[in-house]
């Protein structure tokens, strides 16, 4: 597998900064979906061209996260992310990805983070959420992380 990627981080003031990353990345010799060459364990198979068992499996994305900082314990987040798994390698599905997600982030010290957020998540070329049946999904979700 190769990958390249680029960032970016910039502070707009003390409590407004915005960070991003971009990559392209791919995989030579994916197993081809419907192929007779099994992909490895735990590893999605790739839609190739018709007659090909193997071939090159890329994607590339774009992630932005822009952060406001509320206080010393409290930050509101808003990322916005784009992926297209051109051979549905990575996903299990060939098609475009966007995810919107506004989450708040609350530090109990230093040690203990608490993280709700609402996702959207839309695939673009074809259904693939809820094993191909939906287009788009809405998540509620929460992350409680101790650092140590």
């Amino acid at each position: 597998m190769q990958q390249y990627d680029t960032t970016w981080y910039h502070k707009f003031s003390k409590t407004v900064h915005i960070a991003s990353e971009s990559w392209y990345m791919y995989e030579r010799d994916v197993p081809a979906v419907g192929g007779s060459i099994r992909p490895e364990t735990g590893a999605n198979a790739a839609y190739c061209k018709a007659g090909e068992q193997r071939c090159t499996a890329p994607e590339y994305a774009v992630v932005s996260f822009l952060q406001k900082e509320l206080s010393a314990h409290n930050f509101v987040s808003f990322r916005s992310d784009f992926l297209d798994d051109k051979k549905g390698q990575r996903t299990g599905y060939a098609t475009k990805y966007s995810e919107n997600i506004i989450m708040w982030c609350h530090w109990f010290g230093s040690t203990v983070q608490l993280r709700p957020e609402l996702r959207f998540e839309h695939a673009w070329d074809r259904k693939a959420y809820d094993n191909g049946r939906r287009q788009s999904q809405f998540t509620v979700a929460s992350d409680l992380i101790f650092h140590f």
